[in-house]
């Protein structure tokens, strides 16, 4: 039975909706309560739990107002959490629902006051319908929950999860932003029910040191080694498994990455290994995928709303533009603006996602009549097609100037944080007298909502990081402003007392999480601390910690 949003006293209530843990059916999604499990047809979406809950809470009472106050009772019982945290998870759950593609409408905000499921919600008839494929207790993965969905490349996906069952190494390579981790996050999801030992993502972004590859990787599948050579020991813990790697990121350590795919392809015989680089690795047995970037219109004739849809790279930015703007409809006097909008960035999904995030601030036209402006100075005035590396540069510059000065302010400063940061480390590493935590807050849910922060949804603390590309350019501005050696010192400090602090936790797993999630914070802030421009008693301070009882996985750290 469909119940009409606009008609409270049809249909279901919101006893009703949750009664006896019976699934709950709106658009394409089946939700279980009782299960804590959402699938959107036949496969689960993997949301993070507060967004779960939260979404539990707003189809508990569909059609009704859910204030901010009661939602934030429900889902941090007796905690005071910054309101900012709702506003985040909502942002995560109306992108896992695709919410306002298609003109479907999901969650609809009450300016100041809460939330409302605006959706018709039905119960299945038969309550044993709601039964569904036992949910598994134990993850077998470490893959982040899906951000978003992922646009014209389904049949790329299906292919290499179909290659993988032939080749144990394969490599997704393309330039920067053309979107290879969205892509090899995708299969390795799409593989998962197969693997009897589930997936692993090792992201190499954050090293700068190739001897930490190895430590990388033990990290990952949770493997503590007392020595500095962790690696014979990950291979021993995958020689009876059936695994997937993703090796995330491998450009800037080719040789290490190359090198550790052979070694474990050698020694665990039942893993394989899924790469992502802009280069190929050159390893023996690698099979290498070029992933092209979004279809764009070929032709510069007018087109319509639904012509223009008809494009992958049209319907990203139109998904990403309505994140941005709840509303946000594209109109058939639209369709060729957004085109050439596409066309111009050259169908790159992250260039295509920083460009419809400026749609609140300057609208379609705006976007499209200064585009050209923000390339000139990258081509000199040049017709000729732009390189990719420039157009995605152009797109930095683009989204970075459509910021306020606030935003950009913790944009360049939050790029400090390694490998991902929480709301409390940012407040306290980048916030200052004119721009207190409460305002730095504010501005990393922000920039969450323009797509320029990712935020990952763990069980008890939100985790939030840059694309490495983003993280790039916002460093080279964190320079132009003159700050890095101010925040590259208070992050080391942080750190520093951080761990310090932990030393007094009595819960020796507790520490041992902290460092763990900590680590590519910790080394960031060591080779600082060492640098010719650092603070060696800093330095010895997170060394003394990090070395005393933190014991990271995959051995000691070398702070020199």
């Amino acid at each position: 039975m469909e119940r009409d949003p606009q008609n409270p006293d049809q249909g279901l209530s919101g006893g009703e909706a949750s009664h006896a843990g019976r699934a709950i059916l709106f658009g394409p999604f089946r939700l279980s309560p009782a299960r804590r499990l959402l699938r959107e047809g036949d496969k689960p979406v993997r949301l993070g739990s507060r967004a779960l809950d939260i979404l539990i809470a707003l189809t508990e009472k569909p059609g009704e107002l859910v204030g901010r106050d009661e939602l934030m009772a429900r889902v941090w019982p007796g905690a005071h959490v910054n309101p900012a945290n709702l506003t985040v998870h909502i942002a995560a759950l109306r992108r896992a629902l695709n919410d306002g593609d298609a003109g479907n409408r999901y969650i609809v905000t009450v300016s100041g006051r809460g939330y409302r499921f605006a959706a018709p919600v039905a119960l299945p008839q038969d309550p044993s319908a709601s039964a569904m494929a036992p949910l598994q207790t134990k993850q077998r993965h470490n893959l982040p929950a899906r951000p978003a969905r992922l646009i014209g490349r389904t049949d790329i996906v299906a292919s290499l999860a179909r290659q993988l069952a032939s080749n144990r190494l394969l490599t997704i390579v393309g330039p920067g932003g053309v979107g290879k981790t969205s892509v090899a996050l995708a299969v390795a999801e799409e593989l998962l029910s197969n693997l009897a030992d589930g997936a692993w993502l090792i992201d190499l972004a954050p090293l700068a040191d190739p001897r930490l590859v190895p430590s990388a990787l033990a990290s990952a599948l949770g493997f503590e080694s007392r020595s500095g050579h962790p690696l014979p020991g990950a291979i021993g813990m995958l020689r009876q498994k059936e695994t997937l790697l993703v090796l995330d990121n491998c450009e800037h350590l080719i040789a290490a990455a190359a090198a550790l795919a052979v070694e474990v392809l050698r020694g665990a015989p039942r893993t394989r290994i899924l790469a992502t680089s802009r280069e190929p690795l050159r390893a023996d047995g690698e099979h290498v995928y070029r992933l092209a970037p979004l279809e764009i219109p070929s032709t510069t004739r007018p087109l319509s709303a639904a012509e223009a849809l008809d494009y992958s790279a049209v319907r990203l930015f139109v998904e990403r533009a309505t994140a941005a703007v709840h509303d946000f409809a594209l109109a058939d006097e639209d369709g060729a603006a957004v085109a050439d909008i596409c066309r111009k960035l050259d169908g790159i999904p992250l260039a295509i996602e920083f460009a419809a995030a400026g749609v609140d601030s300057s609208g379609i036209r705006g976007l499209a009549d200064h585009i050209d402006d923000r390339m000139r100075p990258l081509t000199g005035g040049r017709p000729a097609a732009l390189p990719r590396h420039r157009t995605m540069s152009a797109a930095l510059d683009w989204s970075y100037a459509l910021l306020s000065p606030a935003e950009q302010k913790v944009l360049r400063r939050v790029a400090v944080f390694a490998g991902g940061f929480s709301l409390d480390a940012a407040g306290r590493v980048t916030a200052d007298a004119a721009h207190q935590e409460g305002d730095v807050v504010d501005g990393v849910t922000a920039l969450v909502a323009k797509s320029l922060i990712a935020a990952d949804f763990g069980e008890n603390e939100s985790r939030f990081r840059l694309l490495n590309t983003t993280r790039s350019y916002a460093l080279a501005k964190l320079a132009e402003a003159g700050e890095a050696d101010t925040l590259a010192r208070r992050h080391a400090e942080h750190y520093r007392d951080l761990l310090e602090s932990r030393m007094a936790d009595a819960d020796p797993q507790a520490r041992l999480a902290c460092f763990a999630i900590e680590i590519d914070n910790i080394r960031a802030s060591l080779a600082w601390a060492f640098s010719s421009k650092g603070d060696r008693s800093i330095g010895a301070a997170l060394a003394a910690a990090w070395l005393r009882d933190g014991r990271p996985a995959g051995g000691k750290a070398d702070p020199g």
